[in-house]
């Protein structure tokens, strides 16, 4: 009977090599080439991914090693092509992409899944199909419909814009130049995307940013319609309770029906489109917001308008679709079309060390008067270093009287610009004089201040993964305030450190202690798409109403566990301890490094121990590259060894002499491991006994033919079949036609023809069955005789029922 080389197996007591498999062919399940079910094999088993932290960076991976020729990488979750079978060989997957094999991607060294979570992944676009459901008899317009696995399923509006709608036109070969999105009623089964998030230069949809497919937060309300056409959608525009006719609340008229627009990202661009289509082109438009001329009612029927301003209508500039929106009345847009002239508006910096920089006063009414922080960025910032001839350089926005507190009148709140207007008074804003605000609050800029490039860092956590949160900003660290810290902000910050987004927290209340200094910034509003979170709406920096205790803290994700192994030992259950980080294994060093360090390790790696023994390098070996962990401590509950408190990554000063080393369980002799050999010098297996065997070799006759077999035996069995005497040579008996011949030996490979076998080929053994003679095997069931096949052939095989 062979056993694998390369499996762990105990059976019987018995310890085989193991050595890591590699991945040596990886496929696709699916209803057409490029998709389906990700089926990997090593060591010529098949078996699957888990899709626990499945992300787009593991599905390019697998697609360059499964679909070479596809266009896109698209990972699907929750068994989106069925569940697969054999083993589930990776759980939290982490590759970044670019690896050449899986075997260079993090994962956890065990699985908690079940098939039903088994991960997929879409490469060629051209595998899906859509289609528009409901719609009108010209079948340019429905409700969008994606097949996977053959089953047709919906899509989710979040995030959903014309950008999108037009590519889906595109993908469908239908008119796509003016494309919209708009609404055809529900449908049933999955929701299969969500979050498509178009830049509007992509050739189909799976090219653009989107969540895994099978994961969605939406309701079958929020199914998503377009309008493939080329033409420019019919929409009128009105203004409503203004005091004059050029100014009001703005509703628009579509398909029949009036409704209002949402005042997110509305601005002057958007207002010039609107009070053009209306005739006033001479004056000087103002976006306005917050229900500036009351809330309006029925349906809303645009949301996130960004025009460029050179459109005819407003239904060509980019928005969320008709009818789509986030909003409620409080937030319905007006426009002022012929606001008061902004030539007059001028601004001043006041406090500052030189002309570039200080508090912000503006010129208004014959007086000056300050800006309030509220709502004020660097978009603001901008505006005001352009205004006063500083547009070469970076502008920083700062809060909280910065330069010092005003005096006399606010004369701005609320302000809003986009940061491409040529006056302050173009931006939007509650009016002059109209403010909730002190001068505690007083806006400031930094203009010409150099490059700066806000850069984060987790302060005070346990793993590099977690921590307090603090920004570099203006050559000073300082902290975040937990007001509307979220799950969108923590992903926003684990993405700018390169770590895993999918499971980001936010962790608020100062659970990682409170920081010093500044608290850079405060009302921070993610989408979780971000790149920085200078990118999120927040208030100025430094302008917060927060102390310390509120400082912020993140984990991302809570999937950094770092593989481990064991490395120069006889088995995978002793080493020395190496550790992968950074795409390279490195080594522990010992100091401090204790038992309850080691149970981590143990456990980890599948081999739990009470009493494993801790060794210096001596007795595995130094290591090589990086020596990544130091002063580890552990409180033995942790599911992965970087979930200890730890040192800094590569921190360490210490050298490989000091490598730690962990035996997981003690073992014994390493003995051959052979069964029904004709000559036993053919056996090459080995095996790795416990504690308490010897090593055994035994012959014994079946169909008149000699058998040898070599293997690990307890020393108990020794002891009783050598009635007494020393483990040692057993002199051969005759037991009714049966012969036996048995011998122990207590050095390492020492079971290797160490037997006298008189005419090995020529014996009858055409005797009955029976037990060994002088044997009592019952008085032997107290060492589980017959559970040891090799003990029970020789011994008590009629009692064990085992005759051949």
């Amino acid at each position: 009977m062979r056993l694998g080389k390369n499996l762990l197996c105990l059976f019987f007591g018995i310890i085989c090599h193991y050595s890591y498999a590699q991945v040596t062919n990886v496929t696709l399940v699916g209803p057409t080439t490029g998709q389906g079910l990700i089926m990997l094999m090593k060591d010529g088993v098949w078996g699957t991914i888990c899709d626990d932290s499945f992300d787009h960076d593991d599905a390019k991976g697998v697609c360059r090693l499964a679909y070479p020729k596809g266009d896109v990488a698209v990972a699907t979750v929750e068994g989106v092509f069925g569940n697969g079978t054999g083993k589930i060989f990776y759980d939290e997957l982490q590759c970044t992409g670019l690896e050449t094999s899986l075997e260079n991607c993090r994962s956890d060294s065990f699985h908690d899944c079940f098939h039903s979570e088994d991960a997929g992944v879409i490469c060629d676009s051209k595998a899906v199909k859509m289609r528009l459901v409901n719609g009108a008899a010209d079948g340019m317009s429905g409700r969008l419909e994606v097949s996977l696995n053959g089953q047709w399923g919906t899509v989710c509006d979040d995030e959903f814009t014309s950008k999108a709608a037009k590519i889906a036109c595109k993908e469908l070969g239908l008119p796509s130049m003016n494309s919209y999105v708009s609404t055809f009623g529900q449908g049933t089964g999955q929701i299969w995307y969500d979050d498509v998030l178009c830049q509007g230069s992509e050739t189909t949809l799976l090219a653009c940013n989107m969540t895994e497919i099978g994961n969605n937060d939406c309701g079958h309300s929020e199914d998503v319609g377009i309008v493939c056409t080329d033409k420019v959608p019919t929409v009128n525009v009105r203004l409503v309770n203004g005091q004059s006719p050029d100014e009001g609340r703005v509703e628009v008229q579509v398909n029949g029906q009036w409704g209002t627009v949402c005042d997110d990202l509305w601005n002057e661009v958007d207002a010039n489109v609107v009070c053009s289509m209306l005739g006033y082109t001479n004056g000087t438009a103002r976006g306005v917001g917050n229900a500036y001329f009351g809330s309006g009612s029925g349906s809303i029927l645009m949301d996130d308008v960004q025009c460029v301003g050179t459109e005819q209508n407003i239904a060509q500039c980019v928005y969320g679709g008709f009818g789509v929106h986030d909003c409620d009345h409080s937030e319905d847009a007006g426009v002022i079309c012929h606001s008061e002239s902004t030539s007059d508006v001028k601004v001043r910096l006041v406090g500052g060390s030189n002309s570039a920089e200080g508090r912000v006063e503006v010129f208004h009414n014959n007086r000056w008067g300050t800006v309030c922080d509220d709502e004020f960025d660097n978009r603001e910032a901008k505006v005001i270093c352009n205004m006063l001839g500083f547009g070469n350089g970076s502008a920083l926005a700062m809060g909280n009287a910065f330069f010092g507190e005003g005096s006399g009148t606010i004369q701005m709140d609320e302000l809003a610009c986009s940061g491409r207007e040529s006056n302050i008074g173009l931006c939007r804003f509650d009016g002059f004089g109209n403010n909730d605000c002190d001068h505690t609050e007083d806006a400031s800029v930094i203009c010409n201040a150099g490059a700066q490039n806000l850069t984060v860092r987790l302060v005070n956590g346990k793993t590099q993964n977690e921590g307090r949160v603090e920004v570099y900003y203006h050559n000073q660290w300082g902290t975040v305030c937990d007001d509307y810290f979220g799950k969108e902000e923590a992903k926003t910050v684990c993405r700018m450190l390169g770590l895993p987004t999918a499971e980001a927290q936010s962790v608020s209340g100062g659970y990682f202690g409170d920081g010093i200094g500044r608290i850079w910034l405060d009302n921070l509003h993610c989408t979780g798409l971000e790149n920085s979170l200078d990118s999120c709406r927040h208030n100025p920096f430094g302008a917060n109403n927060c102390d310390h205790s509120e400082d912020v803290g993140v984990r991302c994700g809570g999937t950094m566990e770092s593989p481990v192994r064991l490395v120069g030992g006889v088995g995978p259950f002793e080493g020395r301890l190496e550790v992968f980080h950074d795409n390279q294994w490195g080594t522990v060093c010992e100091d401090g490094f204790g038992v309850t360090d080691a149970q981590v390790v143990c456990n980890v790696l599948g081999f739990p121990s009470d009493t494993p023994v801790v060794q210096g390098s001596s007795a595995f070996g130094p290591g090589t590259g990086n020596v990544w962990l130091s002063r580890v401590q552990c409180n033995g509950s942790e599911p992965a060894l970087d979930l200890c408190i730890h040192g800094q990554w590569g921190s360490s000063s210490c050298s490989h002499d000091k490598d730690v080393g962990i035996m997981c369980r003690n073992h014994g002799l390493e003995c051959y491991h052979c069964d029904g050999l004709t000559d036993p010098r053919s056996c090459k297996e080995t095996q790795q006994c416990a504690v308490g065997e010897a090593c055994e070799e035994a012959s014994y006759i079946i169909n008149g033919e000699t058998r040898i077999s070599m293997a690990c035996q307890s020393q108990l069995v020794c002891d009783a079949l050598a009635q007494g005497s020393a483990v040692g040579r057993r002199s051969t008996r005759q037991a009714s036609g049966q012969t036996t011949q048995v011998k122990c030996c207590t050095t390492p490979l020492c079971n290797k023809d160490i037997l006298t076998i008189d005419n090995p080929h020529t014996s009858t053994g055409t005797g009955p069955c029976a037990d060994k003679s002088g044997t009592d095997c019952s008085a032997l069931d107290g060492m589980k005789i017959c559970e040891n096949q090799q003990a029970a052939k020789l011994m008590c095989p009629k009692h064990c029922g085992i005759c051949t």
